[in-house]
């Protein structure tokens, strides 16, 4: 974890500053991630990446998206909606503007939440605006000086994977049991 955190770090540092502090609006007006603590507890929750595997589930998934939490890795936002899935949450870390276009612009997203690190890239909030839970991966710059101005998002590891950062999640609202759907976590 440390090390890939460290490396995510060393690649990104710029850019999550910058888009951090791009993102100052959306971190005053929208929620804290640390909110969502307990708030699931002893439900079910579903967490979906983007494997290959992930078409084969969609009927699966329509099924028990009433009796579940499903937690969407921000790549399978699309192909979920697609697939007739609407998710309770998407979490979103990757701060590049390609992974943005994930969430940029997708329709029928009025029922799913986005929770997202403070770093993404400012488009990915504008189809979830009052619909967003905030959270950082670490203590990098800017959060120690956010927090000499009282401001601070609740911690989510992010172990190299959005879908580890879902499984941490679902880990802290309590969630339980907690079910993987198209997390083949390999390149077809």
């Amino acid at each position: 974890e440390a090390e890939s955190n460290a490396n995510a770090r060393k690649r990104f540092a710029g850019r999550y500053l910058l888009q951090t502090l791009q993102n100052l609006d959306v971190i005053g007006r929208e929620a804290d991630a640390a909110a969502l603590d307990g708030c699931f507890a002893g439900r079910a929750a579903v967490l979906v990446g983007a494997g290959p595997s992930l078409d084969e589930n969609l009927s699966g998934l329509r099924a028990f998206q009433d009796r579940a939490v499903v937690i969407a890795a921000d790549t399978t936002l699309r192909p979920l909606i697609d697939g007739g899935v609407t998710p309770h949450l998407v979490v979103a870390v990757d701060p590049g503007e390609t992974n943005a276009a994930h969430l940029a612009g997708v329709e029928n997203v009025d029922e799913s939440f986005l929770v997202a690190e403070a770093s993404l890239h400012p488009s990915a909030f504008a189809a979830f605006r009052g619909c967003t839970f905030l959270f950082r991966v670490s203590n990098h710059e800017p959060w120690p000086w956010l927090k000499t101005l009282d401001v601070s998002r609740g911690l989510l590891r992010a172990w190299g994977s959005v879908l580890t950062s879902a499984f941490h999640l679902a880990l802290r609202m309590g969630c339980d049991p907690i079910v993987f759907a198209g997390a083949d976590l390999a390149y077809s």
